[in-house]
């Protein structure tokens, strides 16, 4: 890829001469295939249209008083009608830069270009990038100081009284949330392991990293967690107030589909679940809807590197679920959810490398030699496959061997159809 028709000079525009630029260049570039909305420190909005052979990069500041990320999601509704992204798109750009912005990281807004589908709404993503994304332009919303410290830091000296009610007293109480702890900590390093180095991961990680504290399930009650941020001096409040507390500020219809709050909730109880799994909750320390992350204790202990890839693509699926999401439906819905399946077979790639990608090639040959989908798909990996592709993952058992082998038999289907959108049809069709 080259870069040309850069421009890395600073310009120093209005609101409005920034706007009608970056629509009138989008329509110029009609070959542009990514178009990038950046966050870039000091109040610096970058933005890159990408063709064949050719990126194109400028570099904003628009004069204030005015707050730069605002800017940029008035710059997402005038690109809306231009690119064109639906209102599904357009509407998910704001919740996912600002949960990027809350954990300290630079957003980029990424919109790309839909293969073989002409007038249909572009693609749409953020991702994260280190750097301060703060300036003193920022309006009150967005003004979000850096996260600092680490949400699993807590001292269990001097507990909530909620908190103590779930156990016979103090000291079963401390040892329980050590446990609980500890959990998290080992799910989330094999998650870090995983992330590092892979840029697409860095948003993901960032979220899991900076914005999820501990939860502690209500017991005998599905859907309720106590969450535990550090720093917080002890409620005094009990059990049954914070909940009455809860029930009332949620709106009359039910929980509202914004959930700003996000935990992790650790099992030490071996049960039969394997993997984590994404769950909405209601938080009775916060009164409000949080996004729960379930992650089990071993039973049979999955090898670090699948629990890295399993607790990263729950992460993500955790953070597209915090808006009001498409029902299922809606084909929006749908694509949404085979983009959350790329983003699996991408960090499989990057972890298991050619023997993951042996394995997509073998399911993409049978495929196209059977004509249809695949009758006995785990016939299809050899004893030397199977072998490569746990080797990969530092041994696998049986089980966990047919989980990844049939991520790849999905990646291979995705292939063939060679389209999203196809992918996503298909999904809904398996789904049905």
């Amino acid at each position: 890829m080259t870069t040309g028709g850069t421009e890395t000079d600073l310009r120093v525009v209005s609101e409005r001469e920034f706007l009608d630029e970056l629509t009138s260049v989008t329509r110029e570039r009609g070959a542009t295939e990514f178009l990038y909305l950046m966050a870039q420190g000091d109040g610096v909005i970058g933005v890159q249209w990408e063709q064949p052979g050719l990126d194109h990069l400028r570099r904003y500041r628009v004069r204030g008083p005015a707050c730069p990320h605002c800017v940029i999601f008035e710059a997402v509704l005038a690109l809306a009608p231009v690119l064109p992204l639906d209102l599904m798109r357009t509407a998910r750009t704001r919740p996912q830069y600002e949960t990027v912005l809350r954990t300290g990281r630079l957003p980029h807004l990424a919109f790309a270009r839909p293969v073989g589908q002409p007038g249909a709404s572009w693609l749409g993503d953020c991702h994260a990038v280190t750097g301060d994304p703060h300036t003193d332009a920022d309006c009150p919303r967005h003004a979000v100081p850096a996260p600092s410290g680490d949400p699993l830091d807590l001292r269990l000296g001097s507990l909530p009284r909620a908190i103590r009610e779930l156990y016979p007293h103090d000291a079963a109480a401390t040892a329980d949330l050590q446990q609980r702890l500890r959990i998290a900590r080992d799910w989330r390093a094999d998650a870090q392991a995983v992330a590092s180095g892979v840029r697409e991961a860095a948003a993901t990680w960032a979220f899991l990293r900076n914005s999820c504290v501990l939860g502690v399930p209500v017991p005998g009650a599905n859907g309720l967690v106590l969450t535990l941020p550090p720093a917080r001096a002890p409620d005094d409040r009990p059990l049954a107030e914070l909940h009455a507390t809860a029930v009332r500020a949620l709106p009359a219809g039910g929980p509202v589909a914004y959930q700003e709050r996000a935990c992790l909730v650790p099992e030490p109880a071996a049960g039969a679940q394997r993997m984590p799994s994404y769950a909405g909750a209601l938080d009775l320390t916060g009164a409000a809807p949080v996004r729960t992350l379930r992650l089990p204790a071993p039973r049979r202990p999955l090898s670090t590197t699948g629990r890295g890839v399993l607790l990263l693509y729950e992460a993500r699926h955790a953070m597209g679920r915090h808006f009001a999401s498409a029902p299922e439906r809606d084909s929006a819905y749908w694509e949404s959810e085979a983009a959350l399946n790329v983003f699996e077979f991408t960090l499989l790639e990057r972890v298991a490398g050619r023997h993951y990608q042996e394995a997509v090639a073998a399911y993409l040959q049978a495929l196209r030699r059977e004509g249809d989908l695949l009758a006995r798909p785990h016939k299809v990996l050899d004893r030397r496959r199977r072998k490569a592709l746990s080797l990969a993952f530092g041994g696998l058992d049986g089980e966990e061997l047919h989980l990844w082998a049939s991520v790849a038999y999905r990646n291979a289907i995705l292939v063939l159809l060679g389209d999203l959108k196809a992918f996503a049809a298909h999904l809904r069709r398996q789904a049905a």
